[in-house]
């Protein structure tokens, strides 16, 4: 996810001074609230009817970058990458965390000028971790996962601010267990967007 960050603050260096039209990107960060469920279990649940009181959060990091408007409609097509982590951790510390990942095509829409509303599917793979020694967290060998998002986008101009709500759900089969992880997030997100605005 560190990658991710300084890879996206070197493009927005980069796109700082650019202007080229058809050009689309946005990179940003997300918290709120997530669920993991393993074979239908919610993992959150089953910690607290065994008596062991967990704090939890989400967070997501989207990537999205694509051509638009398209055929003089507000619409623009995208590669989208995005990165969700579910953290629970206890009193002393200790933690599990589910890390879900979702590549693949997406669509932008501008019903309206202010208001951007988008969506993705793709391929999905997860990488958990946990600090507990003695639990093994499997990887995921095949996914699917999609997105759907609302945002108000602020700034005239090619550059701005997407202020907005994302609900993203990726299903996942681990390895070894075979179990299915089942991860959603909703999130409110804050995002940098180069866009190729529409002549009003």
């Amino acid at each position: 996810m560190k990658k991710l960050a300084i890879i996206g603050i070197l493009l927005i260096v980069g796109l700082s001074s650019v202007n080229a039209q058809g050009l689309y990107f946005d990179v940003g960060i997300g918290v709120g609230r997530a669920w993991t469920r393993v074979d239908g279990e919610n993992i959150a649940s089953s910690y607290r009817s065994a008596g062991i009181n967990l704090t939890q959060f989400g967070v997501d990091l989207g990537l999205k970058a694509g051509y638009g408007p398209i055929a003089n409609m507000p619409l623009y097509v995208v590669g989208a990458f995005s990165a969700m982590a579910h953290r629970m951790f206890d009193r002393d510390d200790d933690y599990i965390q589910f890390n879900s990942f979702v590549i693949g095509p997406g669509v932008i829409y501008y019903p309206i000028p202010l208001i951007q509303l988008a969506g993705s599917v793709g391929y999905a793979f997860s990488r958990n971790s946990t600090s507990l020694s003695f639990m093994e967290m499997y990887r995921s060998t095949r996914g699917f996962g999609w997105d759907i998002s609302a945002a108000v986008d602020l700034g005239p101009r090619n550059h701005g601010v997407l202020l907005g709500l994302r609900y993203a759900m990726a299903i996942t089969t681990l390895e070894v267990s075979r179990a299915t992880q089942n991860q959603s997030g909703l999130t409110v997100f804050a995002r940098y967007a180069f866009r190729h605005r529409m002549s009003q």
